[in-house]
């Protein structure tokens, strides 16, 4: 008999009497001399049982026994005596043995009823501890671990995986389905066709699958030599993570971190990706332009790129933004506003009516754990409605925690229109971090102190990593509010993006309209009576087909901004669109007034001077041609499309001038 029958006992009798011998090959391979070996096993309890049958053996399964004639009992007898068998192996030189609850140790896990066999290096786990949090402690510490000993020289890797729900939840760990429980033939139950760990096991089990910083589940077919030649691999990982890989060279280095990842992930990954240098090159850009040239599309298009480098810059404006909703967690879309503020993006306190134990760090994001077992969930409402409150964490902040959670991915975030919001006031504090020499691993990183940190004891300064991108978008020619100030212009790159009137071809109809032509006649003149800044944007025409959407673009947009653009001046407009007036194809008609002085007043002149009047030009008024676009229509749209067409190419087109006479 060996550690192979011991894994598989399934009574403590069995388990007895096994276990020198398997402790005898365990120390053939650990010597005593270095490590020590805690070696348990942990029977099912009446509690445990009637946990499993009431709250977590699956329902249909239940009833299915139960209809078979067969009881809990029979149930209970199926799963033996034997929850699980845990082995923990530690450095005697790192981890003293009275010091168990601290540490790493390698590990062997063994859930009998379900044929489990697993190895790996874990960690301690803590009672009331989430398991979801601690499996995703233990992730970090895998990529923290997987780090050091590629960088340590020994030629030792981390042998295994990382943990995930499926192995305390599911089949993660089930390497060959189990297909019936208690004699009952899963296959026949609807909806159930073989055992998931979820049947079998407790929330301690469950925490203790969680607290696996790296696992390597065996087949049920597993030999005993196969299960001696993984702990020699694992001997090797754990010696050379011993000797001075951080973070386990020591319990003063390793338990902070672990602490720390248990209550703050992001500030743990943080603190573990300050002490190793990193070559990413964070992106904190700017695109301006006039309106329509498409900075949002820019933005959007790199963010995908940043966040999944397979996606090709050629792909189309629908595919960039199909990809950029598919990335969901990666990336974020916001547009920046005169009333946003630092409480809105970074962090604040929030009232919410409820329990005023629910106010908890970090916001709604609470998790129930398993009935019956040593965690309780909490009831969400509370009928009297009491007042508390809780730190809310803005999309800033949250972006920042996942990118530090996840280095091995991108993150981005797109700011439209941030000149928009009073950016100093926004991004506060954070403004210092944004630079890529001021990141986590960086030259020179700056820690920006949070107001409201989630566990202050332990870290109260957030870091920027490297692999968050902050993309913005201004728009050059809005001139009703600031732009840039010199502190945000110094740590953004400012990308232009001009009008380009090559990605357009003709619009087509009777008489097909140049746009490309036409949208650089139109910029020429527009950069000529004011600046460049306010030039118009391919955007406008790119989903013009026709002449009709051409005319109603023209009619609905193009006309307004002008407008807009030449406000005092709009005889300037005229010139933009050459149009004359009297001319034959003209887009606007001039209003003249309706009526004189001498008629609106009825009073003389002279005595209106001695009153303060004082004569003035009214300024010319202007509407759209009906024959290029009549508002009153039942459809809007032109009387005369030929004749809209024409008022639109003569914009372009040369102008035939009559030679002056020789008498004038």
């Amino acid at each position: 008999m060996g550690l192979l029958d011991l894994l598989r006992s399934k009574t403590l009798t069995e388990f007895e009497s096994r276990r020198a011998s398997a402790r005898k090959q365990l120390e053939s391979i650990f010597p005593d001399s270095l490590w020590g070996v805690d070696l348990e096993c942990s029977e099912y309890t009446d509690d445990n049982i009637n946990n499993l049958w009431n709250n977590e053996l699956r329902k249909p399964i239940r009833h299915r026994i139960e209809s078979s004639g067969l009881s809990k009992a029979d149930y209970e007898t199926w799963l033996g005596d034997i929850h699980f068998i845990n082995i923990g192996i530690y450095r005697k030189s790192v981890f003293p043995a009275h010091k168990s609850n601290i540490g790493w140790r390698i590990a062997v896990l063994a859930i009998p009823a379900a044929h489990v066999v697993a190895t790996g290096i874990a960690s301690h786990y803590q009672g009331g501890q989430r398991h979801a949090q601690l499996g995703l402690a233990s992730n970090l510490l895998f990529d923290a671990a997987q780090d050091g000993l590629a960088a340590s020289g020994t030629g030792a890797t981390l042998w295994g995986r990382k943990v995930n729900a499926d192995d305390w939840d599911r089949d993660g760990l089930i390497e060959k389905p189990i297909l019936d429980i208690a004699g009952v033939d899963l296959s026949t139950v609807p909806g159930v066709d073989h055992l998931i760990l979820k049947d079998v096991r407790t929330t301690t089990a469950k925490k203790i699958i969680a607290s696996y910083i790296t696992i390597e589940p065996h087949a049920a077919e597993l030999t005993e030599p196969s299960l001696l030649d993984s702990l020699r691999q694992l001997e090797k990982s754990g010696s050379a993570l011993a000797s001075g890989v951080y973070p386990f060279r020591s319990t003063d280095e390793f338990e902070p971190v672990r602490s720390l990842a248990l209550q703050d992930l992001a500030a743990a990954s943080l603190r573990l990706q300050l002490r190793r240098k990193s070559s990413t090159r964070s992106a904190v850009r700017i695109y301006h332009g006039p309106p329509g040239t498409g900075k949002t599309l820019a933005a959007v298009r790199e963010a995908v790129k940043l966040a999944a480098p397979a996606f090709h810059e050629k792909e189309g404006p629908e595919a960039a933004f199909a990809r950029f909703n598919e990335l969901g967690g990666q990336v974020a879309f916001i547009t920046f506003h005169p009333a946003l503020q630092y409480e809105d993006v970074i962090e604040s306190i929030r009232p919410i009516v409820g329990r005023a134990d629910e106010a908890s760090i970090g916001g709604d994001s609470g998790e129930q754990e398993d009935s019956g077992d040593d965690d309780v969930g909490q009831d969400e409402t509370d009928a009297e409605g009491n007042l508390a409150y809780r730190i809310h964490e803005g999309l800033f902040l949250r972006m920042i925690r996942k990118a530090a959670q996840d280095p091995n991915k991108e993150f981005v975030i797109v700011i439209d229109e941030i000149n928009r919001g009073d950016v100093s006031r926004i991004l506060g504090p954070l403004l210092s971090a944004l630079e890529a020499d001021k990141r986590v691993g960086a030259e020179f990183p700056i820690g920006v102190e949070l107001q409201y940190p989630r566990a202050e004891q332990l870290e109260s300064r957030l870091y920027l990593p490297p692999n968050i991108h902050f993309l913005g978008t201004m728009n050059s020619a809005d001139r009703n509010i600031a732009l840039v100030d010199h502190a945000l212009r110094r740590r953004f790159d400012f990308i232009g993006c001009p009008p380009e009137p090559a990605l357009l071809g003709s619009a087509t109809g009777t008489e097909p309209i140049d746009m490309s032509r036409l949208l650089d006649t139109l910029n020429a003149r527009i950069e000529h009576l004011l600046d460049a800044d306010h030039c118009i944007g391919h955007g406008y025409f790119m989903g013009c087909k026709t002449n009709a959407d051409l005319i109603e673009v023209f009619a609905r947009k193009i006309v307004p901004l002008l407008i807009e653009y030449f406000y005092g001046n709009a005889g300037l407009m005229l010139l933009v669109l050459g149009d004359t007036p009297g001319g034959p194809h003209n887009i606007l008609q001039v209003i003249e007034p309706e009526a004189s002085f001498d008629k609106v007043f009825n009073i003389d002149r002279d005595i209106a001077s001695k009153l303060g009047y004082r004569a003035h030009e009214v300024a010319l008024g202007f509407r759209l041609e009906p024959r290029f676009w009549d508002q009153n229509r039942a459809i809007p749209g032109p009387q005369d499309e030929a004749y809209a067409a024409r008022a639109i190419r003569k914009i372009y087109e040369a102008v035939a001038v009559a030679p002056p006479s020789e008498n004038g």
